[in-house]
C-alpha cells in the first residue's frame, strides 16, 4: 500500500524583483542579521550560504522572479521539472537550517515592509531541511522582451522527519528474500492416510 505524499501545511507564492541577486529566510527573533559580504566558491557553486539562524539564497539578476515557500510536517515528493511549465529545473540543492523561535520570515538587502522581515512563517522544527529548486533563464538576458518570470520552489521540513532511503532500501533487500521462502513454502494441515489393501480371493 503506497503512502499519501504529504501536503503542504502552509504556502505562499511571491512576485519577487531581484535585489543584488540574493534574498533570506531569517529567524523571526534574529535582529542581528547581517548577510555575507564575501561570497566563497561553493556559496557561489550552491547558490547558497548557510547562517547560525536562517539561509541566504543567490538568485540570477531577473526582474522578474517568483519565490514559492511550503512548509510540510514531514519531507514531500520532490517533482524533478516545474509543475507548471514541465520545465526541467536548471538547479537543486538541498541543505539544513536552524530557525530557533521556529519561525523565519523572508527579506532582502532593500525589502521595503514595514513589518519585521515581513511575512511570517511557523515551521514544526529548530531544525529544518531546506530543499531549493531553481528555473532560472539560461544565456544572455535582454529585460526589453518579455520572457516567463524565474521560479525559485522552496520546500521546508522538520529534520526528525527525513525519510532515510538507505535503511528503507536495507529494509526492502531483508524483506525480499523472507517473502521468497515464505512463498515457496506451503503449510497443508491435511493428513493422507494410506489406503487399505485391496483383498483378493
Amino acid at each position: 500500500m503506497t503512502g499519501m505524499a504529504p501536503s503542504p501545511k502552509g504556502w505562499a507564492t511571491f512576485a519577487w524583483q531581484s535585489d543584488y541577486g540574493q534574498f533570506y529566510l531569517v529567524d523571526r527573533e534574529d535582529e542581528a542579521f547581517e548577510a555575507p559580504v564575501e561570497i566563497t566558491p561553493e556559496m557561489e557553486a550552491r547558490s547558497l550560504c548557510v547562517t547560525p539562524n536562517g539561509l541566504v539564497i543567490y538568485t540570477q539578476s531577473s526582474l522578474q522572479q517568483h519565490i514559492r515557500i511550503a512548509i510540510y510536517d514531514s519531507e514531500p515528493e520532490h517533482p524533478v521539472t516545474e509543475p507548471m511549465s514541465g520545465n526541467l529545473w536548471t538547479r537543486i540543492e538541498q541543505t539544513q537550517a536552524s530557525f530557533p523561535s521556529m519561525s523565519f520570515g523572508i527579506l532582502s538587502p532593500s525589502l521595503p515592509d514595514p513589518l519585521p522581515y515581513g511575512p511570517i512563517f511557523l515551521v514544526g522544527s529548530t531544525d529544518c531541511v531546506v530543499q531549493i529548486n531553481w528555473m532560472e533563464f539560461q544565456g544572455d538576458r535582454d529585460d526589453s522582451v518579455p520572457a516567463d518570470p524565474d521560479i525559485i520552489d522552496i520546500a521546508i521540513w522538520p529534520v526528525v522527519a527525513t525519510r532515510n532511503y538507505a535503511v528503507e532500501e536495507l529494509g526492502a533487500e531483508l524483506t525480499q528474500p523472507l517473502e521468497a521462502a515464505l512463498a515457496d513454502e506451503t503449510v497443508d494441515g491435511s493428513m493422507t492416510m494410506p489406503a487399505d489393501p485391496v483383498r483378493q480371493e
